[in-house]
């Protein structure tokens, strides 16, 4: 969770100094932190279910499928006037994909012991 706002918060910090709105910089920035809750919380929650129920797939293979679904998160930022939003959104999308972790337990996590 920490990871996504993190990553929005720098995707709209570079919005904000590469869009041409006449806005300020707080107000665009107070736009990117209302869109948190628009694009935030579906991408989180199609993340942290899909990374645990997936037990069967190649990580590298998972993360690809998981980028897909966390595209279609962004689809308010296709009624924006400036492309910038869309774009940055979608990198930091990609990157939450590529940062979040795989095994959501990992192994030993819950104090079971292979034998």
């Amino acid at each position: 969770m920490l990871t996504y706002v993190l990553l929005h918060t720098a995707a709209w910090v570079a919005i904000s100094q590469t869009v041409w709105w006449d806005d300020t910089f707080l107000e665009i920035m107070a736009t990117g932190m209302a869109l948190l809750l628009i694009i935030g919380i579906p991408t989180v929650l199609i993340a942290v279910f899909a990374v645990w129920v997936h037990n069967r797939m190649d990580v590298v293979r998972f993360r690809v499928l998981l980028t897909l679904p966390l595209m279609l998160c962004v689809w308010p930022l296709l009624a924006s006037s400036a492309s910038e939003p869309l774009v940055f959104q979608v990198m930091a999308q990609i990157a939450f994909a590529v940062l979040i972790p795989a095994p959501l337990f990992p192994e030993g996590w819950l104090g079971e012991v292979d034998q």
